[in-house]
């Protein structure tokens, strides 16, 4: 039978949840490890595969919280049915540069709000279907966010109301801004209800409305 360290390698996204390991008393096991500093606790519950050259006891080695929600929330609901989103997602497109304490992660059933070892992992109940989702890579493996377009709309709406300063909030959105194929995202904002987002979006950049 496997270890635990391999089933967590074998994993899209290095993270699994206690009862997903198929081994006796695997919360022993998996408390023995951490203290090896193999995995890491990231909640109660959750666990996920600290990489090989930064294990040992003591390891100051941390993930982003960007890929503690996506870890978590596929760990919960399936790698392909979840998506970082808002605020989360301007981060995985690398387009704000300072962490945040907070995670978004869009999941298919209400779920309540979790803290982790990195901050508050917030899960928003969305339909996968009706957003426009990239894949993306996250240091805990690959994953889904929302597209530029989709993101910077997500920014602009009044709700939900993201935990952000308004300066963060315009710097995502100008970062975005780069980014977005401007043809593609009059589709997304049709599709999505957002024509109205759209115009505002358009209107903090400047941008003519079509």
């Amino acid at each position: 039978m496997a270890s635990i360290p391999e089933q967590l390698a074998r994993r899209q996204i290095t993270v699994a949840r206690t009862n997903s390991f198929k081994l006796d008393r695997p919360d022993a096991e998996l408390r023995r490890l951490a203290e090896q500093g193999t995995v890491l606790l990231l909640t109660k519950g959750f666990y996920a595969l600290i990489p090989e050259d930064r294990r040992g006891a003591g390891t100051h080695w941390r993930p982003t919280i960007e890929g503690v929600a996506l870890g978590i929330a596929a760990a919960i609901y399936g790698a392909n049915e979840v998506a970082l989103i808002g605020p989360s997602a301007a981060r995985s497109h690398r387009c704000y540069p300072r962490s945040l304490g907070s995670a978004y992660i869009a999941v298919p059933k209400q779920h309540r709000h979790r803290n982790t070892v990195l901050g508050e992992v917030r899960f928003v109940t969305r339909d996968m279907t009706k957003m426009d989702t990239v894949r993306i890579e996250t240091d805990l493996g690959p994953g889904w966010a929302t597209s530029p377009e989709q993101t910077a709309l997500d920014l602009c709406r009044n709700r939900p109301a993201w935990n952000l300063t308004e300066e963060a909030r315009t710097e995502m959105v100008h970062r975005l801004a780069d980014r977005i194929d401007w043809d593609l995202i009059d589709q997304v904002a049709m599709s999505t209800r957002g024509v109205k987002t759209l115009h505002r979006l358009r209107g903090s950049l400047g941008r003519a409305n079509s």
